[in-house]
């Protein structure tokens, strides 16, 4: 198997909108295209005969991490809800 092989398969499949194209946006800020990354995993599972990828949960889990982080880093800013805030927004 050639490492320089010529790209011959077209590919068509389905996928979530927003995670496409924060992809699209990641794949462009590393000076690259969505097919081109794409090749590049296809070609790194056929080389190596593995497909190290995050598991659902791990995927979870540092989704969950990055919102937590933010929301830290929010309130640091101080840009955060009072009591006082909530109670006036939602007449409590």
């Amino acid at each position: 198997m050639s490492l320089i092989a010529a790209r011959d398969k077209r590919v068509g499949f389905t996928t979530n909108t927003d995670y496409f194209e924060k992809a699209k946006e990641v794949a462009k800020a590393n000076g690259t295209t969505i097919s081109s990354a794409m090749d590049m995993f296809v070609k790194q599972i056929a080389i190596t005969g593995k497909m190290e990828l995050l598991n659902e949960e791990e995927m979870l889990f540092m989704q969950l991490k990055k919102e937590v982080n933010q929301r830290i880093s929010d309130v640091q800013s101080g840009q955060y809800y009072t009591d006082e805030d909530l109670v006036k927004r939602y007449e409590l």
